[in-house]
Parts: C-alpha cells; structure tokens; sequence
C-alpha cells in the first residue's frame, strides 16, 4: 500500500504561533502520511523552524491542534512529543563526547532494568548499525568521530526509538556524497518500515531525489505544496523568495589585484601534506575537495587551531600563528562552519555578538556603553539585511541565515586582511546565500584576500576566481576558474586527479 492511500499519521490543522505579539506562523495545515517522505522549505525566518519545534514540544502553539491517528494530542514538552512517536534530529544535534556510541544510541532506553548491561548495550548497538549499513564500533567514544559519523549515529538513536513520524533537519550539511548517498539509504529504509519523515534541506536536488511532496512556507504561511513531479529548482525558488532563480545567481567578475596579500609556504599539519598557497589582495581562492580530505586543516592552521609547519606570509610579513588571539592579531578572520560552536554566544545579543572584536574602537575613555554597542549593532544589520532588526535579540532567536551574516558582519571593522570562510552557507536558504555571497564578494572588492573553503562545487564556481582541490591529504591542483564546469570539478574532486578543460592545462 503507497502512502497516499493511507491515513495520516500526523496533521496540523490551523497551527499558528506568535513570540511576543509578532506573528511568526499563520493558519498551517499540514498532513504527512506513514511512508511518505515530505520536505520542508523556505527561506531562513520562513517559519520552518518554529513549525517544527511546536511539532517536538520545544515551543507550544497560540493557536490550532496537532492530530495523531485521528486524535488530538497536546504537546508541551520534547518528553511528550518522544511518547507520542515524534521524534527530530535537529541541524545542531550533538551526541555526548564521553560516551561511547552504544552509550549515545542507547541513552534513556539501556537494557537490563536497574543493572545496566554493558554487554547487551553493545550488542543491540551493534545491530542498530549494520541494520543501518554503518560500519562502526559501538565501543567507540563519540569525541572520536567525524561530523559526518556523529550525523549518521544520531540518526541510529531515531532507528532504535522507533518513532512513527521524525524530522530530519538539514541532515546532509556536513556529509560528503558517500555519506549523503549511505543516508538517502538509511531514510528510504525508514520509509520502507512506514515512518513518516519530514525532510528540511536548502538543497533543491535532495528534494528533488528524496521527497514524494514539498511544502513550501513563505512569511509563516504556506505558499504551496508540490507533488514531486512538480518540484522545479525555478518553481521552488519563485515560491519561496518570489525572485526568479536568475536574479539570485552570483559570479565573481574578478578583484584581484597587485600587492601581497596572504602567501602559505609549505604549510603542513598531521593531516595535510606540505602546500604552497598564495591569494593576492582581492582574490578569492576556492578550497574544496571530499569532507575530511584535508581541506578544513587549512583553516584550522590559519585560526590557530592546529600545530602546523611551514610559513605564513601576510602584507610580506611572515606572521606565527599559535592559538586565535594571535591569528586575530595578524588580520586573519575566520567565519567558521560551525557557527553556534566555534562563532556566536547563543544567549547574546546580536549586539554583543557582533561588537566583540572591535570594543577597543567603541571605548570612550576606556569605557564601552551598551548604547555604543547597540549602534554598532543596527549598522551591521542593516548593512547585511540581518533580519529582525532587532539588535538587543538573542542571536539564538534568529534563523541560520542570519546567524551566519552576523558572524560575517563582526568582522566588516575589524581591519582584517584576510578572511577564511569554511561552509559558508552551510544551512542557509536560497535567498540568504545570495546576500552572503555578495557580502563575501564585498569584501574581496575591497582588497582583502579571500579563501572560500566548500563541499558544495557550485559555490566554489560561483565565489572563485582560481580554484584548488584537496584529495587526501594533498593539493592536486590549483587553476584559474574558467579551468572548470561543474563536471570536470566533481569528477576532480571525487578521484583525486585533474579533469578540466584542455585549454586550462595546455
């Protein structure tokens, strides 16, 4: 029996929410069936989020109901949700670094009654893995494993529960497209058992692949719902953004300039092999190259983060780099990936957030008034369309989006000279990667020298004026970004060996 000829297991009927009289969703109604496999889009603020927390008790509705199997349920608390069959893993999910994977997976629901059995626990872990295809220790601590294997134990945790509905948020951020394959895998195996999956990504080719339907949300309102026959790159857009795909398109009409910008001589860690790079003032470089590859050792040695050999130059001055206070000294800003870890204070203002880096330039007479900083704070978010506009708001509060252009913005007066962006829009809608790449190719008209490190290849194209691949470990090549289309870089970067025009290596 398909899913459409199946009652649902979950409906919304009318849910609407607002946070302090401001309305954030407006009449939703919305069904998912067992078996279907639904996605979610919208742009960053859409109302995605607060739809879905509402759905797993984080956040009580203002008005409407939830229905499960014909029969209206009261949600109040992520406990609730769990025993009513709901289940999410969320984009900033985290498993506990001391425990083991079995421990992870098994955590609330250990076997063995009042004494725990380890034994058992390693067992029933084990089998939660290969049921999943993933070859993995569950004796292993999870502080151990990759991103991309800390996403895919998480999803054994909602494996093991046997939730009838879950919500997979943005689940191939981090994943490479080995991993990303082994994961459509896992969630079509989740299908096949009848569970309804409610799918959240701003990759339009995984819904495309993925989904039976798509449901659009726009202002906090459902703009459309499409049947997978349906779902277009241009329909989608148009839906969520009300922009055609083309105005939001990017290229970088090249920056670069004379001068000396950032020169890296042989700079190697454990797990990068000796390379030499040199960015000009206004030259974006785009890294990319599989996850874990290598790729992201460059920016944790540029961040102070990492023991590495070698040298960097910058403005012709060799500059030693030991721990981030020293990198920030050198000109070097980094906008990490992981931007609510490694970035942001959670529970700030965005106005504290963004003044940190300049308070010395804020001070008068050694002083830093909350006024100075909430001006600062309105003048980044107008000049990166952070929205609300409301300076004083915990950063927390706000969609990815806009998280990522605060991030971006603490650095604009901080007289940085070189900018590291990893994953830039990592979790980032269609409309906001636009306004970040504009502000990314701000920065590098400018004069700064720019390094874009990325995974996803039509960023690099889009943001690059010459391109590197990274593949175990080892630089294959850099060349200018005429060199490639999107082929000739896929195919680059997933064998380790140059494809690219003939004129480019002639």
């Amino acid at each position: 029996m398909t899913w459409q000829n199946q009652s649902p297991v979950v409906e919304l009927r009318a849910i609407s929410k607002d946070f302090a009289g401001t309305p954030v969703l407006r009449g939703i109604d919305l069904a998912f069936h067992p078996g279907e496999i639904h996605g979610l889009l919208g742009e960053n603020g859409a109302g995605k989020s607060t739809l879905i927390k509402i759905l797993t008790g984080v956040y009580a509705q203002s008005g409407g109901s939830v229905v499960i199997e014909g029969r209206e349920v009261r949600i109040t608390t992520p406990k609730d949700a769990q025993r009513l069959g709901l289940g999410a893993l969320y984009q900033d999910a985290e498993l506990v670094p001391s425990f083991t994977i079995a421990e992870n997976i098994l955590l609330g629901h250990e076997p063995g009654g009042v004494t725990i059995s380890r034994r058992a626990m390693v067992e029933e872990a084990g089998r939660i893995l290969r049921e999943m295809g993933l070859d993995l220790d569950p004796s292993r601590r999870a502080a151990s494993l990759s991103a991309a294997e800390m996403q895919l134990v998480m999803l054994a945790t909602l494996m093991h529960r046997r939730f009838r509905l879950i919500v997979l948020d943005e689940p191939t951020a981090r994943l490479s497209a080995q991993e990303t394959a082994l994961l459509f895998e896992v969630i079509r195996n989740f299908q096949r058992q009848g569970v309804a999956i409610i799918y959240i990504s701003h990759r339009l080719n995984e819904i495309k692949e993925l989904c039976d339907r798509a449901t659009i949300l726009r202002g906090g309102m459902i703009s459309a719902t499409l049947e997978a026959a349906d779902i277009t790159e241009d329909e989608v857009t148009r839906l969520m953004v009300d922009r055609n795909r083309s105005e939001l398109e990017v290229s970088n009409p090249g920056y670069a300039r004379e001068g000396q910008g950032l020169r890296l001589e042989a700079l190697a860690t454990a797990r990068l092999k000796p390379l030499d790079i040199e960015v000009r003032p206004g030259e974006v470089l785009g890294i990319t190259g599989p996850i874990g590859a290598g790729m992201e050792e460059i920016e944790r040695s540029l961040g102070g983060l990492t023991a590495h050999s070698g040298r960097i130059v910058i403005g012709g001055t060799e500059c030693r780099i030991s721990d981030p206070i020293s990198a920030r000294k050198a000109g070097i800003a980094i906008i990490p990936e992981d931007r609510r870890k490694q970035a942001l204070f959670p529970n700030m203002s965005v106005s504290d957030n963004v003044s940190m880096p300049v308070l010395r330039s804020l001070a008068r007479a050694g002083i830093v008034t909350n006024g100075a900083k909430r001006r600062y704070g309105e003048e980044v978010m107008n000049r990166l369309n952070v929205n609300p506009r409301q300076p004083l708001k915990a950063i927390r509060f706000f969609s990815g989006g806009n998280q990522q252009k605060a991030v971006i913005g603490k650095w604009l007066q901080a007289d940085a000279r070189v900018y590291v962006f990893s994953e830039p829009t990592a979790g980032v809608d269609v409309g906001a990667i636009a306004e970040i790449y504009e502000v990314i190719l701000r920065v590098a008209s400018e004069g700064a020298a720019v390094l874009v490190i990325s995974s996803s290849l039509r960023e690099i194209l889009a943001l690059s004026e010459s391109i590197m691949v990274v593949y175990a470990g080892e630089q294959v090549c850099r060349l200018p970004r005429s060199a490639f289309n999107y082929d000739s870089l896929l195919a680059t970067t997933m064998t380790g060996k140059l494809s690219a025009t003939p004129e480019a290596v002639q």
